[in-house]
């Protein structure tokens, strides 16, 4: 199966543009966000670096004996000698029809420059790359100007509508769960206005940002209706600065039971819920209008990714599930994903056919909807440029 895993190509519905003086330190490829002593050395001692490390042990044809050690030394060699050819060169590979670049990242940081994006997009064809809008991204630059409530929300709406139409936008995207946490609390016009006003006095609390955000997203919410579009929303683990005690998808049910949202608008829960993939799988399964990506079930699982992966297959509809590399910071992120998502993929359904869940036939074709035909179905934009297999 994993031959013909090979040939089909992905749609990667999850991935961040990367550039070389955006690198932090390299032991992070594996984790250890949240700074301290030691970070580099420990990040450097899990699973999911080993991994990293033989792939490009294989790539660069070094011996199976070769340190990891000297299998960096090689990566910078070749990425300091070129770094727009050996970055190319890895979103090159992997067979990928199309990647969705989520353009607001950093979250909370400088966003990129018009030099950096130029650098990137010369590497990526024009014909393999679509643009996911970030919701607070527009928020967080606004913040700054210190406007009324009133002019604030009207420069957010223009804002969103200009980026949208600028970057012919296949989706949005919100990171509210870096703002307070999936356990949201709709926000009414008076609340936020409240919050929004103590944020700008610099007397504001978390509660509040979180208010400010919650109301935000739902402007999104309308926007995504009125272009057509789906809305991503991270869920899961994440970086350092997310709140891990309200991560659980779970806590976006009464926001999917909003009228404003059950039923019209589509909604992507990003990384399966990762550590939270039967919940994410239950989701999906009660609400028509509700999908996932699986990238937290394999880059972040590594020793589980087999259980993960099938704990989200548990209830979610097979024409819901989509594959995301959440490839960021290093090129080798993305290119890792794809290799190891066919090889992950492959041993998942080789066990559900063994096992009689699935006849052989029908595997084929689900394997074909995770990685190519449910994303067109979820981004009906992408149908204008690509077909179905």
């Amino acid at each position: 199966m994993y031959d013909v895993l090979r040939e089909i190509p992905l749609i990667d519905t999850h991935v961040h543009r990367v550039h070389p003086e955006r690198e932090p330190e390299f032991g992070q490829i594996a984790g250890g966000y949240i700074k301290g002593s030691g970070q580099e050395y420990h990040s450097r001692c899990t699973i999911l670096y080993e991994m990293i490390m033989q792939e490009l042990r294989v790539k660069f044809g070094m011996e199976k004996d070769a340190s990891n050690e000297q299998v960096e030394m090689e990566r910078f060699r070749r990425f300091k000698a070129d770094p727009a050819g050996y970055t190319g060169e890895l979103f090159s590979e992997g067979n990928v029809a199309m990647s969705l670049f989520e353009i607001g990242s950093p979250l909370r940081g400088k966003a990129f420059t018009e030099e950096e994006i130029a650098w990137f997009q010369k590497l990526i064809p024009e014909e393999k790359r679509r643009s996911i809008v970030r919701i607070e991204r527009s928020v967080d630059e606004l913040l700054p100007m210190e406007l009324s409530f009133s002019e604030f929300t009207d420069a957010f709406i223009k804002d969103m509508e200009a980026r949208i139409l600028r970057e012919d936008a296949v989706g949005l995207k919100s990171s509210v769960a870096y703002y307070g946490g999936l356990n949201i609390c709709l926000s009414d016009e008076k609340k936020a206005a409240e919050s929004y006003q103590r944020l700008l006095l610099n007397k504001g609390t978390k509660e509040d940002e979180k208010c400010l955000y919650t109301y935000t997203l739902m402007q999104g919410v309308e926007l995504a209706v009125k272009h057509g579009i789906p809305l991503q929303i991270h869920t899961g683990s994440g970086g350092g600065s997310l709140d891990f005690k309200s991560f659980n998808p779970v806590g976006l049910t009464d926001f999917l039971r909003d009228s404003r949202v059950f039923d019209r608008v589509k909604i992507v829960l990003l990384h399966g819920g990762h550590p939270h993939e039967e919940d994410t799988s239950f989701l999906t399964a009660q609400f028509s209008n509700v999908y996932t990506d699986c990238s937290g079930t394999f880059y972040l699982s590594t020793v589980g990714a087999v259980n993960r992966m099938r704990a989200l297959l548990e209830r979610t509809p097979l024409s819901k599930i989509m594959y995301g590399s959440d490839g960021v910071m290093m090129p080798e992120l993305a290119w890792f994903g794809h290799r190891y998502f066919r090889k992950l993929l492959t041993k998942v359904m080789m066990q559900l056919i063994e096992e009689g869940f699935v006849r052989e036939s029908r595997a084929y074709e689900f394997v074909k909807m995770m990685m190519h035909n449910n994303a067109l179905e979820c981004y009906s934009k992408l149908k204008e440029k690509i077909k179905p297999i």
